[in-house]
């Protein structure tokens, strides 16, 4: 299939190293039940607007983020609640704010999350999702997925990138440069970037922004497409995981990522992702990408 896919075409429906986990990292983060097959395994990387994860245990409880989710089946078909529904599926986008569970249930799957802001993520709310809560893509689409995908588990973080953007371009997101935003909205994107230490708050922004904060809450969401106090949230959420990657300790991320306490940071993993991280040995398996 040709990496440049025509949109209408790719729906089908719509609505360090691998890691073997402790026990306890069992426990926090949920496993599927059929894992009779295969060993577990879980690998992950972050980049700055974007978080992929190898693994065929993990399992979500319902919830709903700040980020779009591309998930594809590497070996078998995870499964999905969606609209209430639990259903195996292969190849998923699910939107921002969109409720949905989620199990590997022995699958290697490799799960990605996208900022909606980002070039890659408005080519696919714009292109393929269209205000839709999720999209199911056709067979010959997940398979020239799996096909990009190839080999990631083991990849480093420059090969795990190349293999991650070409999986987008099957969905078409190719050659994309940043859409303009307002230059006020442009300036919130530009400093939630550089990853300050901790985060800032909504009143912050309105500070760099120029705006108040009613107005910077319609012009955001107008533009960006999630409120952006759901956007603070991921974004602090994925500030705690790169400080955990680097070994360092729940409450000192919770800290770092402007969260009160570590029970703060896990509560919001639990909202934005449906799982508890704070007892995974991240440093073992996730690797933080320049």
């Amino acid at each position: 299939m040709s990496s440049e896919a025509d949109p209408q075409r790719l729906a089908a429906t719509a609505g360090p190293r691998g890691h073997r986990p402790t026990a306890q990292g069992r426990r926090q983060l949920t496993m599927a039940t059929d894992l009779t097959a295969s060993p577990e395994r879980i690998r992950g990387f972050l980049w700055a607007t974007e978080f992929l994860v190898v693994t065929n245990f993990l399992q979500a409880e319902p919830h709903a983020h700040g980020a779009l989710q591309l998930s594809v089946g590497l070996e078998g078909a995870p499964r999905a609640k969606l609209d209430g529904e639990w259903r195996q599926v292969a190849g998923l986008i699910v939107n921002t704010g969109a409720e949905h569970g989620f199990e590997c249930a022995g699958a290697l799957t490799a799960i990605g999350w996208v900022e909606s802001e980002s070039p890659a993520g408005r080519f696919l709310r714009g292109s393929l999702l269209r205000d839709r809560d999720w999209v199911s893509l056709d067979e010959a689409t997940t398979e020239a997925l799996r096909a990009s995908l190839a080999g990631v588990f083991d990849a480093d973080c420059d090969t795990a990138h190349r293999r991650w953007r070409s999986a987008l371009e099957v969905l078409g997101a190719r050659a994309l440069t940043e859409d303009a935003h307002d230059p006020r909205i442009r300036a919130v994107l530009d400093h939630l970037r550089a990853v300050p230490t901790p985060p800032p708050t909504v009143e912050d922004l309105c500070r760099i922004s120029h705006l108040s904060e009613s107005r910077l809450q319609h012009v955001f969401r107008e533009q960006v497409g999630v409120p952006i106090r759901r956007y603070l949230l991921w974004h602090r959420y994925m500030v705690a995981m790169r400080h955990l990657s680097a070994g360092a300790s729940a409450t000192d991320a919770a800290h770092a990522a402007g969260f009160a306490d570590s029970a703060h940071f896990t509560r919001t993993a639990r909202t934005v992702n449906g799982f508890t991280p704070t007892k995974m040995p991240f440093r073992e398996w996730l690797t933080s990408c320049p």
